[in-house]
């Protein structure tokens, strides 16, 4: 595998994109680069790169490294984003019932105190079951 094919190869797995970045960089993502002869993976948190967590001259050993590096993650989706607790409450109950694994990760205090917000991830490659339920949209984002 080579550089070119390797994020379609983490997207057909299931992995979010806005956890790496192939041949650039991003922010709080990890990174597979090229930097003159050497292949490099590490991570960048804002603007700033850590250290190489793996180097390489082999695009596909670092590839490899870098696609089973990504994999073992656990990739969230945000698929709901909601002002009303009953409304993630109804979207669990039908990712429940189609056997999509969620998680929901609430924000106490949104824009102001008493202002919570309810979020609904789900996982992996439940993100395929999510589109055939609800199509490629977010649900509710408000």
């Amino acid at each position: 595998m080579n550089a070119s094919e390797l994020k379609d190869k983490l997207l057909a797995e299931g992995c979010n994109e806005n956890n790496f970045a192939i041949l650039s960089t991003g922010n709080d993502v990890f990174c597979l680069d090229k930097r003159g002869y050497d292949w490099v993976v590490y991570y960048t948190e804002r603007g700033c790169d850590s250290e190489p967590i793996f180097k390489s001259r082999s695009e596909k050993v670092a590839c490899k490294f870098f696609y089973d590096y990504i994999l073992d993650m656990e990739h969230w989706h945000l698929v709901g984003f909601f002002k009303e607790k009953l409304d993630a409450l109804r979207m669990e109950s039908k990712l429940d019932n189609a056997g999509v694994k969620f998680r929901r990760n609430d924000i106490p205090a949104y824009k102001s105190s008493n202002d919570p917000r309810y979020r609904i991830f789900v996982i992996g490659k439940d993100i395929f079951k999510f589109r055939e339920l609800f199509g490629n949209e977010s649900v509710a984002l408000a």
